[in-house]
């Protein structure tokens, strides 16, 4: 069980005064501030990933080349193939002596928590493990809802991974002939100052989960030494119960009333609130461009059913909707007038924006977005425009999935 109750409020000081004149940045920070969250983060080095392989073989570089501390946060955490990999890989850090802590959520890696005799080698070797909010404490404190969907990779305080990839086969592995293909995915790897909000919010998950302190929290100083190869702006923004306010929410509907040109989403769960879903049917009447890209087939039958009313009903305001056919498209960004991209663990939903444990990164880097828009293009190929049912019969159902969609 816990040392307490419920998580009090991460505390992230504002690290620098921002001085970028760019409109959407410089309010956006306000935004971030008022809800008791740091700033933008001026001094980063940051590259996207798309490929399982090669996400795979950075990520296993990254455990390799750590030296004092690894932090894993995350939602899923198989033992299949690749799991195992990465486990070893983990544990033969752990012998080494370096930190190395594993925090998975209690229902998301449910199976690893009823089985955590299969980290037996790994603590023996000097590895830390704990579950956020396992079950039976889960319900005993009424807290079964609330569960960390954060994706926090970082590697000696230096090295960050995080989006939406969980640590499993499905998501991510070495090259495998013949095999079904991975789901889409979409990762961060990021250097530089940002990484200190994320040592933060690890630390305080991690002490809320097991009531103990980290050992060593370093902090990332290479960018101050070489700002040269550090130039990129981001912000992080974490959001659940344990941040004040509801930042996320609020800088989603901020850069949706922004866009003047193009929206462009990819989400695998689209079940937006009220005030987002009118948010883009305002742009549409503004007469900017909306495209939205998901699953066809998504891994939850129930979220497939309870979109529809919410794409039939963008489709008919004038919105491109694709659905993506060739495996289930897990990515979470939002990208708007080419100028401002929004990425991170957090889906298009309810239970994202208003109930788990997040955190997502907003860029604006020309280049970061402009990569990151040839990449949705590639998705195009293997997508389908949604077209509206006529049938009244199946109208009526997808009204009545929209009573029980949150």
């Amino acid at each position: 069980f816990f040392t307490q109750r419920t998580k009090g409020h991460i505390e992230l000081n504002a690290e620098h005064a921002l001085t970028s004149k760019h409109c959407l940045t410089q309010q956006t920070d306000h935004i971030l501030r008022a809800n008791n969250l740091s700033g933008t983060s001026q001094h980063n080095q940051i590259e996207v990933l798309h490929d399982d392989t090669k996400m795979y073989d950075a990520f296993l570089k990254a455990i390799n080349e750590a030296k004092q501390s690894i932090y894993i946060e995350t939602y899923i955490f198989e033992l299949d193939r690749t799991g195992q990999t990465l486990l070893q890989a983990l544990t033969d850090k752990a012998q080494q002596g370096v930190e190395v802590c594993l925090l998975l959520d209690g229902i998301g890696s449910f199976g690893l928590y009823t089985k955590q005799s299969k980290f037996k080698a790994f603590i023996r070797k000097g590895g830390k493990v704990a579950f956020f909010h396992p079950v039976i404490g889960s319900l005993l404190k009424g807290q079964i809802n609330l569960r960390n969907h954060r994706k926090i990779y970082l590697f000696d305080a230096h090295t960050l991974f995080t989006g939406g990839m969980n640590l499993s086969n499905d998501y991510l592995g070495p090259d495998a002939p013949n095999a079904p293909p991975r789901w889409k995915e979409f990762m961060l790897k990021i250097s530089g100052s940002a990484n200190a909000h994320y040592a933060k919010v690890f630390a305080e998950d991690w002490r809320y989960a097991t009531g103990q302190p980290l050992s060593a929290q370093p902090e990332p100083k290479a960018y101050l030494t070489n700002t040269a190869n550090y130039q990129q702006v981001l912000q992080a923004v974490p959001s659940g119960p344990d941040i004040e306010g509801e930042p996320l929410f609020e800088v989603l509907l901020h850069k949706l009333y922004s866009a003047k040109q193009t929206i462009q989403i990819v989400t695998p769960y689209f079940i937006p609130d009220s005030s987002v879903l009118n948010a883009l049917l305002i742009a549409l009447k503004r007469g900017v461009h909306v495209q939205l890209f998901t699953p066809e087939t998504s891994d939850h039958l129930l979220f497939d059913l309870g979109r529809s009313s919410y794409t039939r009903e963008l489709a008919e305001a004038g919105a491109e909707v694709f659905y993506y056919t060739d495996s289930m498209l897990h990515a979470k960004l939002m990208i708007v007038d080419q100028e401002a991209m929004v990425s991170g663990s957090a889906n298009l939903d309810y239970r994202s924006i208003y109930i788990n444990y997040e955190v997502v990164n907003i860029l604006y880097c020309k280049q970061l977005i402009q990569e990151t828009q040839g990449w949705i293009e590639q998705l195009k190929p293997n997508c389908v425009h949604f077209t509206p049912a006529q049938n009244k019969a199946r109208r009526l159902l997808e009204n009545l999935t929209r009573i029980i969609a949150p």
